[in-house]
C-alpha cells in the first residue's frame, strides 16, 4: 500500500438547491391592479370635474339670464323679463334678487304678484300596491280610479298587465284609457301642455277619445305652435294668438297683446308709422299697459305729421318757354248705382208689334 499523498482533487459539496422564486408571476397581477386603481381614480376624478363644470355652467347660465332679464325690464320688455325670472326661479328658488324683480315685472304687466316662489316639493308617493293576486291589484286600481288618483290607477293596472297581459283585457284597457285621458286633461288645464298631450295620445291607443279631449288637445297643440313664433315672427304670433284670445285660453290674451305691441314696434322702424297705431291699439284694448300709452301717442303724432306732409305737397310742372301751359285737369268720379246681388235686376221688356 503506497504512502504517497492523494493528489486527486476533492469536489466541494454543493449547497442545497432552493426552489425557484415565482415573483415574476405576480408582476402582471400587480400591473393590472395598478391599472384598475388608476382607472377608478380617474373616473371618480372625471365625475367630480364634470359635476363641477356642470354646476359652473348652470351658474353662468342663471347669471346670464338674470342680466338679460334686468335689461328687458329696463327696456319695458316685461313679458320677456317675466319668462327669464320665472325660468331662473324654477331652477334656483333662492336666487338673489330674482323674486323681487319678478314682482316688479308682474306689477308692470298688471298681474297680481304671487307669493314667494315655493321650494319644489316631491310628488306624493302612491300607496303600496297589494300584489298578492291579480284580482287584488285590479280591485285596488278600481279604488284609485274612483278616488280620482289617475297615476295610482295606471300603476296598478300596469302591474296587472306585467304579470298577465290577457287578464281582464277589455276592462283594463277601458280603465287605462279613462285614467290617461283624465290625467292628460288635468295637466293641460294646469299649463303642462306637452305632458297633457302625451297622456292623451297614450289614451288614444286604448280607446277613442271623446270630443272634449280632442278639442283640448288641439287647442294645446295650437297654443304651442303660436308660442313658437314669439320673438321670431311677431306678425304670425299675433295672428295665432288672436284666435286663441277669442276663447280666453290660458294666457293667450296676454301673449296676443305682447305680439301686437311688438308688431307696432316693427312699424315704428319703417317710414309708415301709421301702421303701428292699429297694432298698438289692439294691444291696449286687450291688455292694459300704461307704459305703452306714450309710445302709441307718439306713433299717432308721427302719423299725422306724415299725412299732413303728403297732403300739402303740390306738384310743379316744368314747361319749355314758348310752350302753352296745359290746364290742370281735376278728375271727376261719376257715382255708379250699385245694385245688390240678391235683388233681381229689372230687364227691359220688348213691346210686341200688333199684327194686322
Amino acid at each position: 500500500m503506497s504512502n504517497l499523498p492523494d493528489t486527486q482533487p476533492v469536489r466541494a459539496a454543493r449547497p442545497p438547491r432552493r426552489p425557484a422564486s415565482r415573483w415574476f408571476l405576480a408582476v402582471p397581477i400587480l400591473a393590472l391592479a395598478v391599472v384598475v386603481v388608476g382607472a377608478a381614480t380617474g373616473w371618480v376624478s372625471g365625475q367630480r370635474q364634470t359635476q363641477a363644470e356642470e354646476a359652473l355652467l348652470e351658474t353662468d347660465l342663471l347669471q346670464e339670464q338674470f342680466d338679460l332679464g334686468v335689461q328687458d325690464l329696463l327696456a319695458a320688455r316685461y313679458e320677456l323679463a317675466r319668462q327669464r325670472f320665472e325660468y331662473i326661479l324654477s331652477l334656483e328658488p333662492a336666487y338673489p334678487g330674482a323674486a323681487e324683480l319678478l314682482g316688479e315685472t308682474l306689477n308692470a304687466l298688471n298681474v297680481p304678484t304671487p307669493s314667494p316662489w315655493p321650494t319644489p316639493v316631491p310628488p306624493t308617493a302612491t300607496a303600496t300596491l297589494d300584489i298578492s293576486s291579480l284580482e287584488s291589484l285590479f280591485v285596488q286600481a278600481q279604488g284609485f280610479f274612483n278616488q280620482g288618483d289617475w297615476t295610482g290607477t295606471i300603476q296598478a293596472l300596469l302591474a296587472v298587465r306585467e304579470r298577465d297581459p290577457s287578464y281582464r283585457l277589455t276592462e283594463i284597457n277601458g280603465l287605462l284609457a279613462g285614467s290617461l285621458r283624465n290625467r292628460g286633461l288635468d295637466k293641460i288645464s294646469s299649463g303642462l301642455l306637452e305632458q297633457g298631450i302625451y297622456d292623451l295620445n297614450l289614451a288614444e291607443r286604448f280607446g277613442p277619445l271623446d270630443s272634449q279631449a280632442v278639442s283640448w288637445r288641439s287647442s294645446a297643440a295650437f297654443y304651442l305652435l303660436a308660442n313658437s313664433y314669439i320673438g321670431l315672427d311677431w306678425l304670425q304670433a299675433e295672428e295665432y294668438f288672436s284666435s286663441l284670445c277669442g276663447g280666453g285660453t290660458w294666457d293667450s290674451c296676454r301673449k296676443f297683446a305682447l305680439a301686437a305691441l311688438s308688431v307696432g314696434d316693427l312699424f315704428m322702424g319703417t317710414p309708415d308709422p301709421c301702421g303701428a297705431i292699429y297694432h298698438y291699439q289692439l294691444s291696449l284694448d286687450t291688455f292694459g299697459n300704461a307704459v305703452l300709452v306714450p309710445t302709441a301717442t307718439n306713433a299717432m303724432n308721427l302719423c299725422f305729421t306724415v299725412t299732413a306732409t303728403l297732403a300739402t305737397f303740390t306738384p310743379t310742372i316744368t314747361t319749355t318757354p314758348g310752350t302753352p301751359t296745359p290746364p290742370l285737369v281735376t278728375p271727376t268720379v261719376t257715382p255708379s248705382l250699385a245694385i245688390p246681388t240678391d235683388t233681381p235686376t229689372p230687364t227691359e221688356t220688348e213691346t210686341p208689334t200688333p199684327t194686322v
